[in-house]
């Protein structure tokens, strides 16, 4: 097994399980380390984003060369901050449309249309995790970094009260709550990362 990065080039040909094991485990702390995000993974031409390692481990005889690419981690939360910038308006225009259908009799359109907004407040919390695990580990800009933990913290405690309100069936509630409470929450998020 030949493995190639954007640095080294690694022959693990003959060796034992265990050791490519170990050598892989290696090599995935170090790009770490390096603030590298592996984007994706050829092997033997087929490409992985995802369940590479665990392939790689159960194939070790049949694998020949792996090639391993990566995107320097500043790069890849900047994308990810601007992907968010382009989002976030089209969250906050839908918390409006999507709490008037609160107010009256949900349908299952009504339904798969809040379903898809419950899909982008996921995206945008998750976007923020990994924006906010950058920071914390290079160090940097502490009053982004605050703003996101805020967000966070805010944002899971007014979902953890959607929740109840669907729970307990009080659309009106819920209505309220996305009208008039999720908003301000994405607005100043919007205005921290455009800032």
């Amino acid at each position: 097994m030949i493995i190639v990065t954007s640095r080294e080039t690694i022959d693990l040909s003959g060796q034992d399980r265990d050791r490519i094991a170990l050598s892989l485990q290696h090599l995935f702390r170090n790009l770490y380390e390096r603030h590298e995000i592996v984007q994706e993974v050829l092997i033997d031409g087929i490409v992985f984003r995802e369940g590479y390692r665990e392939y790689l481990l159960e194939n070790t005889e049949r694998v020949r060369r792996v090639e391993i690419r990566t995107v320097p981690a500043e790069e890849w939360v900047g994308e990810i901050a601007q992907e968010l910038k382009g989002y976030l308006p089209r969250v906050i225009n839908a918390l409006d449309s999507i709490s008037e259908l609160f107010y009256g009799e949900m349908n299952e359109d009504d339904w798969t249309y809040f379903g898809q907004l419950t899909e982008g407040i996921s995206w945008v919390m998750q976007s923020v995790q990994v924006i906010r695990h950058h920071l914390e580990r290079v160090g940097k800009n502490a009053d982004l970094l605050a703003v996101l933990i805020g967000f966070e913290i805010d944002l899971t405690a007014q979902l953890s009260e959607l929740s109840r309100e669907l729970e307990s069936g009080d659309h009106t509630a819920v209505g309220d709550r996305i009208k008039y409470e999720f908003p301000p929450l994405f607005q100043n998020l919007l205005d921290q990362l455009a800032g």
